[in-house]
């Protein structure tokens, strides 16, 4: 079994959240007040590998590896929920190849 858990905007973490549970984190984005919260995001966290996928309000993702200091964090835009639920699924998974394989950008410094 794969080990993960997500993080939600108010530091709530819970270990291997279902797939309904995910939804309802992710949806919740919809509710949130950017200017009256620390962390605008939910994040869910691939423990043994150390990667993490974080999904903002305005349909921005980002992807880093917290194990690897040396790469730079990735990001898409404009996701949807559910694309931004499958892309949660599959790091449950532990189905890294697969997230790693979509289309990310690196932000230039």
């Amino acid at each position: 079994m794969e080990l993960y858990h997500t993080t939600d905007a108010d530091g709530i973490t819970e270990i291997n959240p279902s797939e309904a549970r995910m939804r309802e984190l992710l949806d919740e984005l919809d509710d949130i007040d950017i200017t009256e919260t620390a962390h605008p995001d939910v994040s869910l966290i691939h423990d043994f590998s150390g990667w993490m996928l974080t999904v903002y309000p305005r349909g921005i993702i980002s992807l880093e590896n917290l194990d690897q200091n040396d790469e730079a964090p990735r990001f898409m835009k404009g996701v949807s929920r559910k694309a931004s639920l499958e892309l949660w699924l599959e790091l449950a998974r532990g189905e890294i190849h697969k997230v790693n394989a979509r289309n990310w950008q690196i932000q230039e410094a």
